[in-house]
């Protein structure tokens, strides 16, 4: 009978939604709750607001009235209604509005078994998996330290929620972060069957899609990556620095490691991989770019050095993380009570309600009980209203306020050396100061590419004379530092043309002339043209002569040399004649070929005068 009672009891409060309410009374010992919301007791003020208005009213009456009047002046209700009838009903009615208030405001008490969740902040492994990844300037290759360090880490994180992510030109998320650690060991062993044959990685897709995790708040991303100079070059730099602009947003630090040295050519099945050209490409590390982002998030990077260094230095920055508050995920934490008052207050509302009506004899006169429930109808409604949209006018001049403001940070970082975040700040803004601004920072981040492109934006936003002269000369600086010395003259030379006083201007065009002379004068000694190596990389190798070349090249020729022709050469008696046997066995011999030419021959075969082998004879 007990057993049968208590499973009726869970499932009445299953059914009422009160299932975390058991679980607390069942706790041993039970303990206090505390108000998540606990602005939604301001809804109290209505009613505290009437009963102060009604005592008001009520010693008003009693001052006005005669003693013998009195009782018939106090009278607020209908006379069918008995005086313990109305104090039961203003009874309810203060508890129906003290119980949603309470429910309204969320209490919540602490998990006592181990559901809760853990408060060590989690973290994010990014591995890079490009083609960058596979050179062997560090021992025994880049992407094959990356998966050791991990694992050697791994048995030093306690039982944190750790999460795996790779990236190329896309990020792939792996892992989501997770407390089980054996599932990471799983995907480690996957890395290297995920190499990517991009040559240029780009971090910044596996940042922006970090920064969208709910479950790595409040934590940090380790981010292991070749540091490959191409990716940090022109509008993939600027990506990236917004990116880690969007990480610090978010509360996440990159600890990061360059897993390369001096670099070195990438690899594929232990060869070189080459360019069209058979040049093998080679991998520059830029470590001060990786050190670059990182502090822009708040983090720290550096560049390789032994494995168990490595290690140290990643253990020593997670663990100055602080450990996540547990209001920071109460719903995980914590369960909610707020169905049980919220169900009493509709029991106490439905009291009030049936002790409000008027008696069936008798002449009903006006109540309480309805405005009442009214007042609590619309104030419930109206607190589920969205609030009121803003006007255009509005939003644009928050928008112009957005504005300024962004300049002004990024003035300000400009000035006290911080290129990178004066970078970003900038970019987010609109106008010629933010472009060129953008393009100064670039240029002091030695990304003379990005700059080039910035300083044109400028130049075409500028309006006042003046403006299109400040942006002609920063633009044909940044030209100059990329070597396209004919644009940078006549950047300068636009500049002059607007302000012919500008002794800078006359200054840097000069020199800028000297440089065209000279790299003009070195095309001309140097061949005219060296084919499509040289108009691509610059550079030109001479092929090697052969031995054929070096015999012909020894002998006097084809009229002197012993293979020349004899006037008075033999003619053939009978022409030739492709037979079954000769063709049989001159397509075996083109089966065995497997070079390019094999098509050809085997073409020219089926070709005049040859193609007749029926009849044994050529026509």
């Amino acid at each position: 009978m007990t057993t049968a009672f208590i499973h009726y009891l869970a499932w009445l409060f299953d059914a009422f939604g009160l299932g975390d309410v058991a679980a607390w009374l069942g706790q041993t010992p039970i303990a206090l709750p505390s108000l998540a919301q606990p602005l939604w007791l301001l809804i109290l003020l209505p009613p505290l607001g009437l009963l102060l208005w009604h005592r008001w009213q009520r010693q008003r009456l009693i001052r006005y009235a005669d003693p013998g009047l009195s009782p018939w002046a106090m009278t607020r209700l209908s006379r069918n209604q008995s005086p313990r009838r109305r104090q039961a009903t203003l009874w309810l009615l203060g508890l129906f509005w003290l119980l949603l208030a309470l429910g309204l405001a969320d209490p919540r008490v602490p998990k006592a078994d181990g559901a809760a969740m853990q408060v060590q902040p989690p973290i994010l492994f990014v591995v890079d998996d490009s083609a960058a990844m596979s050179v062997q300037d560090v021992s025994p290759d880049r992407l094959s330290r990356s998966v050791q360090l991990i694992r050697l880490l791994l048995p030093q994180l306690g039982q944190r929620r750790l999460g795996l992510m790779v990236y190329a030109d896309q990020a792939g998320l792996l892992l989501p972060p997770s407390i089980d650690p054996d599932l990471l060991r799983y995907f480690l062993e996957q890395i290297p069957s995920l190499a990517h044959p991009v040559v240029a990685p780009q971090p910044d897709q596996a940042f922006d899609v970090a920064a969208e995790l709910s479950d790595l708040k409040g934590g940090a991303i380790v981010w292991l990556t070749s540091a490959d100079q191409a990716s940090f070059v022109g509008a993939a730099g600027s990506r990236q620095l917004a990116a880690a602009e969007q990480l610090k947003r978010h509360g996440l630090p990159l600890f990061a490691i360059s897993e390369a040295s001096d670099g070195g050519p990438l690899m594929a099945e232990g060869q070189p991989i080459k360019d069209s050209e058979a040049n093998p490409i080679i991998s520059r590390p830029a470590p001060q770019r990786v050190e670059e982002l990182a502090q822009l998030t708040g983090g720290a990077a550096m560049s390789t050095r032994t494995l168990p260094a490595d290690a140290a230095f990643l253990l020593d920055r997670i663990r100055q993380l602080p450990d996540l508050p547990p209001q920071g995920r109460a719903q995980d934490q914590t369960r909610s009570l707020h169905a049980l008052p919220l169900l009493l207050a509709v029991l106490s509302l439905i009291g009030a309600g049936l002790l409000g009506l008027p008696r069936a004899s008798g002449r009903a006169t006006g109540s309480t009980v309805p405005s009442l429930l009214a007042l609590t109808t619309a104030l419930i409604l109206g607190s589920s209203l969205p609030p009121p949209a803003q006007a255009a006018d509005g939003a644009a001049t928050l928008s112009r306020q957005d504005n300024r403001q962004q300049l002004a940070q990024g003035n300000q970082a400009m000035a006290q050396g911080d290129f990178a975040r004066a970078q970003v700040l900038l970019s987010g803004a609109k106008g010629f100061p933010a472009r060129l601004g953008t393009g100064i920072a670039a240029y002091r981040r030695a990304d003379y590419p990005f700059a080039v492109t910035q300083f044109q934006m400028a130049l075409w936003l500028a309006q006042a004379p003046a403006e299109r002269a400040l942006a002609l000369f920063n633009l044909g600086d940044a030209l100059v530092m990329t070597g396209r010395y004919d644009a940078a003259f006549d950047a300068f030379s636009a500049v002059l043309a607007i302000q012919p006083d500008n002794e800078n201007a006359k200054k840097n065009r000069d020199l800028v002339d000297k440089f065209r002379k000279k790299t003009s004068k070195n095309e001309q000694d140097s061949p005219k043209f060296k084919g499509y190596q040289a108009a691509t990389y610059g550079y030109y190798h001479e092929p090697k002569t052969s031995k054929m070349d070096k015999e012909i090249q020894q002998s006097s020729g084809g009229v002197n040399g012993a293979g020349a022709a004899t006037p008075q050469a033999a003619k053939p008696t009978a022409p030739f004649a492709l037979t079954e046997a000769i063709g049989a066995s001159a397509r075996k011999k083109l089966d065995l070929v497997n070079d390019q030419p094999a098509p050809l021959l085997d073409g020219l075969l089926r070709q005049q005068p040859y193609h007749a082998l029926d009849t044994g004879a050529a026509p």
